[in-house]
Order: structure tokens, then sequence, then C-alpha cells
């Protein structure tokens, strides 16, 4: 029996610009993955949304 899991909820995307992921609140602080309020089902998709929003948040802050 395989177990699978997400984590749901998360800093709102209405927060963050979703271009850089910097919060609108915060400047010079950045959001990837699970720390937002997204979640797909399982069997990829959390993993890849984890790592376009980390790319993007790296790329802005380089």
């Amino acid at each position: 029996n395989k177990e699978e899991f997400v984590t749901c909820g998360g800093i709102p995307l209405k927060e963050v610009d979703l271009k850089t992921m910097e919060s609108r609140l915060v400047p010079g602080l950045y959001f990837a993955g699970e720390a937002l309020d997204i979640d797909g089902i399982t069997g990829g998709y959390n993993f890849q949304a984890a790592w376009t929003t980390g790319w993007m948040a790296g790329q802005s802050m380089a």
C-alpha cells in the first residue's frame, strides 16, 4: 500500500508577485513550493510546482 500526501494552505497567491515569487507585503521575501497556497493532485504536479517556483524565486534573487 502506497501512501501519498501534500501540504495544503500557505501564503495566499494574491500576496505574491507570480512573476518573481516575491512577497507583495514584504519586499525581499520570496516564496516557493508548498509554502504557497497551491496544491495539485499526486503524481508529480506538486514537485513541478515546487521546482518551477523555486527556480523563479532563485532567478529573481540572483
